[in-house]
């Protein structure tokens, strides 16, 4: 549960929507991309046809899965078989994006703890890397593991003083982009990829539902007669600026 935040705070998130408004940007920019995705799926729901584009652009791409995803088949009690069955749900999934280069935090499902190791985990990647754009749920995506990826993420960013620009996508929460980018011609591709995901799909239709969010982002450059992704895409320094202004309040029970 969130905590209500103080009335400084409620600016600061009005200072962020401001900046948004008054920074519109054309092109999302990047050659090497990091995606971080909480949970088998993420990514595909949240960016798997902006990343189909990139792709087709020949833009190096690697995944990182957060956690084991472990808590996404209620029915099964086998958390490895739980991680297995959604692993290769996510590799067939990316087989149609186009992406076959994946690393494994193995934090565990929605479990609140921050991990130094996987911390210095995330850290190595990026060393090695040094990716100039990574995609990840934004910072006030209403799931604690959403949350606790950008927690992670700022960490590993601080600790390394690293600079690049980030793109942060919707899942749970909608956000207020300041940019959206057409997938029309790849959408076809994210509805294949998106209905990989069997598993989660029995208890909730992600792949209606994000074919109705991404044709409602469509609205504003297509008329509605399309399908677009939307998102935030901004410096890291700028992105963390303000969690680190406003991130101790993003608690959850």
């Amino acid at each position: 549960m969130l905590k209500f935040p103080k009335f400084s705070l409620i600016f600061k998130l009005i200072n962020l929507i401001n900046f948004l408004k008054n920074n519109p940007q054309k092109q999302i920019l990047g050659k090497r991309i990091l995606v971080l995705a909480p949970h088998f799926d993420d990514e595909i729901f949240g960016c798997g046809g902006t990343l189909r584009k990139h792709v087709l652009a020949g833009d190096e791409i690697k995944i990182i899965y957060m956690t084991d995803g472990s808590n996404g088949i209620p029915q099964i009690k086998n958390k490895k078989k739980v991680f297995e069955i959604r692993k290769k749900e996510s590799e067939q999934a990316n087989r149609l994006i186009g992406i076959n280069d994946f690393y494994y935090l193995m934090e565990p499902d929605r479990y609140k703890p921050i991990n130094n190791g996987s911390i210095d985990k995330l850290s190595k990647i990026i060393i090695e890397f040094k990716p100039d754009l990574i995609f990840l749920p934004w910072f006030l995506d209403n799931h604690p593991d959403h949350k606790k990826t950008n927690y992670m993420l700022k960490e590993a960013i601080d600790n390394l003083n690293y600079n690049c620009n980030i793109c942060a996508y919707e899942i749970w929460t909608p956000l207020i982009p300041n940019i959206l980018v057409d997938i029309s011609d790849v959408f076809d591709t994210k509805m294949k990829a998106m209905k990989c995901f069997k598993s989660q799909l029995k208890s909730i239709r992600y792949d209606l539902a994000f074919e109705g969010l991404n044709r409602y982002r469509s609205i504003h450059k297509q008329r509605g007669d399309g399908y677009a992704e939307a998102f935030i895409f901004i410096p890291s320094k700028k992105y963390f600026n303000f969690i680190n202004k406003s991130f101790h309040w993003l608690t959850y029970d």
